[in-house]
């Protein structure tokens, strides 16, 4: 009776101490995208790595990269999975106002500029009318894909749309071409709908997606926002342990057969924290400024904008 006891009590206290605990989880509120490069978020969701970090993670889901770092300076989101070139363009006419303090990946391949099935080459992109979402990554990839083909934005039309909208457009067969991301490029080209023109295995470093905080995100939640890294490096690393369950899990929150993941996977290179913090004080600060100064070429932002304070290398040390 009294083993029984003790143990009716032991689940009384674990019971007790898990509800705690449950209590205790802080809300952050995260913008992401769709993009195969964030399947360290979509794992530390499903495993649980969030809340066992004491977060209660609030998932808010955006069409392009750039759309939550408004919500995201206004205070609505705490965290935003974004790219570094918009996160470029909009602290260049807000100085100070974000920080990158991780990055996620890098795109080696799973970014392209496809075109229909008469668009071959770079130098086919000439008079055609091209799906692109301007002012960010995938212009950049464009006007990459254009210079390869001797070309400039004023041989070509532009219609500014989203990458799945791009991706959905090419197919309908309603433009010649498309800026567009996994799983479209699989899909399409797989499908033998288009033609894999230019992709960011060429043009390297250019498109990278990193977590973005606010000044007063790092102020007010900066102990929450450590603990959100610490669980993505934990996913990270599971990824790169048990590749084939952690594209059974992207898969399921993409809606993409985890096979297909496990090919785009091939298209990306992860970072941990350790590597994020290298490139962000090598490779990466270079391809930063390589990107200001092309989008202040463009008059995308002041000439006198600056990324310096931008990288925060060491944030999660």
């Amino acid at each position: 009776m009294k083993h029984t006891m003790k143990a009716i009590a032991a689940l009384l206290v674990a019971a007790l101490t898990g509800s705690a605990h449950a209590a205790e989880t802080k809300p952050l509120k995260v913008g992401y995208n769709n993009w195969v490069g964030f399947i360290a978020f979509f794992v530390a969701q499903d495993k649980g790595y969030f809340k066992q970090a004491g977060l209660d993670v609030q998932p808010k889901v955006f069409s392009a990269p750039g759309e939550g770092l408004v919500p995201l300076i206004s205070g609505d989101l705490d965290i935003h999975l974004s790219t570094v070139d918009a996160a470029i363009l909009r602290s260049a006419n807000a100085p100070g106002s974000l920080k990158v303090v991780a990055l996620v990946d890098t795109s080696a391949g799973a970014d392209a500029v496809l075109g229909g099935p008469a668009v071959k080459t770079p130098a086919d992109l000439k008079g055609r009318k091209i799906a692109v979402t301007l002012g960010e990554c995938n212009e950049v990839l464009l006007q990459k894909a254009l210079q390869a083909g001797g070309l400039t934005e004023k041989d070509v039309t532009l219609v500014n749309m989203d990458p799945d909208a791009a991706g959905t457009a090419l197919k309908a067969g309603n433009v010649d071409a498309a800026v567009t991301w996994e799983p479209w490029i699989s899909q399409l080209v797989g499908a033998g709908n288009a033609n894999a023109v230019f992709t960011s295995k060429q043009a390297p470093n250019v498109l990278t997606d990193c977590v973005v905080i606010s000044a007063q995100g790092e102020k007010a939640k900066k102990a929450e926002i450590a603990a959100f890294l610490a669980a993505m490096n934990k996913a990270t690393e599971f990824v790169k342990a048990h590749p084939d369950e952690a594209a059974a899990i992207a898969g399921k929150a993409l809606e993409v057969p985890a096979e297909d993941i496990k090919g785009m996977l091939g298209k990306v290179t992860l970072y941990d924290l350790a590597a994020s913090s290298a490139q962000m004080k090598g490779e990466a600060a270079k391809s930063a400024d390589e990107l200001l100064i092309f989008f202040k070429n463009k008059g995308s932002v002041d000439k006198d904008a600056t990324v310096a304070g931008l990288l925060a290398p060491d944030f999660a040390k």
